[in-house]
């Protein structure tokens, strides 16, 4: 049985129109890499279970050339889950062991250590596991299978699922008949019951879960690297699609590690392919530049493209459309590339029609911040600082059309930038942020903006705490009598901090939020703003672990605005305690944002975020002691 019903969330919007098991890999749908495997092993008889896109898949494999497999197929009106989709399926199995594989996976590997197994006798099943990689949840002892929820992941002794069984038709006895359920929910049950699960670890073998866009270009750039040196997973590449890519070289495209170009890709001279998929039938201009990226079919690309790109037609979903339509815009003349993850609670889309461009933002009704940036970017507007303009905004849908600033953030300046052009861009910056804390802060009491909570003790007691749990508590598992001391001393930087006159502030002023339109700076990622210390929006600026500017031109910047401020004593005073207090928060962000699955890459701001917390602390020892702060900054495992 292959279970091919699931949705592909994670894909998403490449599973929209393309179900999981049909996405390419080097060529060949997944599940065509699959069913030649399962033949190889001698497998006569399938069933698979549909649910998400059933006719695209039914039409595929009705299409698909005979190989001798006989296939059967079982739609799921309602998706009954991994052990619900076997049960509705009883009838298909005999009294003889049979194989259960997910659609969604790339494998190449030898059955025969999980016939053996179960020609034992004493197993009621074998799943292949993966000590090496993936979350590894999986406990194993003497090669039985513990639990399948390990409350250490990642020990010594655990594996993760590789989606991949064979098991005795007994498994039914564990399931419920009707309804949702799990086969994991099976195996407990069976296990409570004194059953053994083996699990098998396969050295000589591939497997890749193809759960995100990140993964689907992994397992393409290591099944390439296995056939090239003739190792497990060589089978998964059709040398057909390399030969296209070689050719592809030879018409003047630039194509940097691998480009897997489906059929009818046309690319012209000029492009640059580097790490990428691109599906059937996509055009490439001379102009397209695309790194680390998945082009949907029959797309066409002018400009940088990064991670996702498709046809609005296939990529957007109805109030989506709704919303372009009512702008003028038809999706079937439009193309949506799909950013990465940003930490934030709301996504993005850059879309293009014709030669024009814009920024779809789908955001989360039930947070308030989200509801009020519309009215926030028009009231920013309207004080003279430069903000993507609105273009069409749906709250009751969740979504809003802005301009298109491009990508030229400041963070991407500072890697580049001399030292005078560095000082000249901040500066623009300051000037624009004291027109935030000025005329920002008495138009919106004159005009009584709506704003998020301004910042009180309870606000920065929630920083604190944010800091405690996810850096202290879960990423270094640090003692409960040091963490008491630190909230004690940040108490008291919170005490500081609310000495200071509440101005209004972005509240997230890093570099990454500062695009430059032209010649001067735009502020993005304004949904906190509140009222609060304008050293908050200073530290969150200049001691910005995303970009790591020198103490002697933080010194010139903070100087810079103290001079616009009519107590720049006040302002010099309590810069570093803000800078304390936004670092911590900082820190306490990068550690939960890389904990999630697809985000780990934060983790590499820990490090200079808490040199920049070093620095702050070494400033403020001449005003005050914060010993187990400074302690803690100096750890090992932030040098």
């Amino acid at each position: 049985m292959v279970l091919a019903a699931g949705f592909g969330t994670r894909l998403l919007p490449l599973t929209r129109e393309t179900p999981k098991p049909l996405m390419p890999l080097w060529g060949r749908p997944l599940l065509d890499h699959l069913l030649r495997m399962l033949r190889i092993w001698g497998v006569e008889e399938v069933l698979i279970n549909l649910h998400h896109r059933p006719d695209v898949l039914a039409s595929w494999l009705w299409q698909r050339p005979a190989d001798g497999l006989r296939l059967t197929l079982s739609y799921e009106p309602e998706i009954l889950g991994t052990g619900g989709g076997l049960a509705k399926a009883s009838w298909f199995f005999g009294r003889e062991p049979f194989w259960l594989v997910n659609a969604d996976v790339a494998a190449d590997l030898d059955p025969t250590p999980f016939i053996q197994a179960m020609h034992s006798g004493k197993n009621l099943a074998a799943v292949w596991l993966d000590e090496h990689r993936g979350p590894r949840t999986v406990e194993m002892r003497k090669g039985a299978v513990r639990c399948f929820q390990s409350p250490t992941p990642g020990a010594p002794g655990t594996g993760t699922f590789c989606g991949l069984h064979l098991l005795s038709p007994r498994i039914l006895d564990y399931l419920p008949p009707e309804g949702f359920s799990t086969i994991v929910a099976g195996y407990e049950q069976a296990m409570k019951n004194g059953e053994r699960i083996a699990g098998l670890c396969q050295p000589a073998s591939f497997w890749a879960d193809i759960g995100t866009p990140e993964q689907y270009l992994d397992a393409h750039r290591e099944t390439l690297e296995a056939w090239r040196q003739g190792r497990c997973g060589k089978s998964l590449v059709d040398p057909s699609v390399y030969r296209r890519m070689s050719r592809a070289r030879r018409t003047g495209v630039r194509i940097e590690g691998f480009a897997a170009l489906g059929q009818n890709v046309v690319a012209a001279p000029g492009a640059t392919i580097c790490d990428s998929v691109i599906w059937d039938g996509a055009r490439l201009s001379s102009s397209a530049e695309v790194r680390d990226a998945v082009v949907g079919r029959d797309t066409p690309v002018q400009g940088g493209v990064r991670r996702l790109i498709l046809r609005g037609a296939e990529a957007l979903e109805p109030g989506e459309k709704s919303l372009l339509s009512a702008h003028g815009w038809t999706p079937e003349q439009t193309t949506a590339q799909y950013f990465g993850a940003r930490g934030s609670a709301r996504s993005f889309v850059r879309l293009r029609h014709k030669s024009a461009g814009a920024i779809l933002v789908h955001y989360r009704r039930e947070r308030e911040e989200n509801l009020l940036y519309a009215r926030h970017t028009q009231f920013l507007a309207g004080i003279g600082l430069r903000v993507p303009a609105l273009l069409a905004d749906e709250p009751s849908q969740g979504l809003s059309l802005y301009e298109d600033l491009g990508d030229r953030s400041l963070q991407e300046i500072v890697r580049t930038a001399s030292a005078p052009s560095l000082l000249r861009h901040y500066e623009r910056v300051l000037d624009a942020v004291w027109l935030l804390h000025s005329k920002g802060t008495s138009e919106a009491r004159r005009q009584n903006i709506p704003l998020m909570p301004p910042f009180t003790p309870t606000l920065y007691e929630w920083e604190r705490q944010y800091f405690i749990e996810h850096l202290l508590q879960k990423r270094l598992a640090a003692d409960g009598s040091c963490i008491r001391r630190i909230r004690r001393e940040l108490e008291e930087v919170a005490r500081q901090l609310l000495r200071a006159p509440p101005v209004l502030i972005h509240r997230d002023l890093q570099s990454s939020n500062i695009l430059w339109a032209g010649r001067e700076p735009a502020l993005i990622d304004y949904q906190g703003m509140r009222l609060g210390a304008a050293v908050y929006d200073l530290a969150s600026l200049l001691c910005d672990p995303y970009v790591s500017l020198s103490e002697a031109l933080q010194n010139k910047l903070l100087d810079y605005y103290a001079q616009k401020s009519s107590d720049p004593e006040s302002i010099r005073r309590l810069f570093w305690w803000a800078a304390v207090q936004r670092l911590a928060q900082a820190l306490g962000a990068y550690a939960r944002l890389s904990a999630q699955p697809g985000m780990a890459g934060f983790a590499v701001h820990i490090v200079p975020a808490a040199a920049m917390l070093r620095r702050a602390l070494e400033r403020l020892s001449a005003q005050t002691a914060l010993p187990t702060l400074q302690t803690f900054a100096a750890m090992k495992c932030f040098q």
